[in-house]
């Protein structure tokens, strides 16, 4: 993996104009080829001890890493990526699939 794959919570707005807490995770490739799952771990950092606390994990469904000839391009950004990107969180937006 590679790219960013640490992310603080971010107090967003959600696509229903709802309250939530986010974490964004814009900048991740993965270049072996193959089918992968990635795992998700969250930590409470302690701010009287100082002690990292480990709160927990959940595993994201499989998907596929393909070759260069068979992948499809990019997609269109999700209405959730754009309302992400119109609150201040940094995302590359793409406005139509190529």
């Amino acid at each position: 993996i590679t790219g960013q794959s640490v992310s603080s919570l971010h107090r967003l707005k959600d696509i229903n104009n709802e309250d939530g807490g986010f974490f964004v995770f814009g900048d991740i490739s993965i270049r072996v080829l193959g089918r992968h799952k990635l795992n998700f771990s969250l930590f409470e950092l302690r701010k009287d001890t100082g002690e990292v606390v480990f709160l927990k994990s959940i595993t994201s469904e499989p998907f596929n890493v393909v070759q260069a000839k068979q992948w499809q391009g990019l997609v269109e950004s999700t209405h959730l990526s754009r309302t992400f990107s119109d609150q201040g969180v940094r995302l590359r937006l793409r406005k139509e699939n190529r």
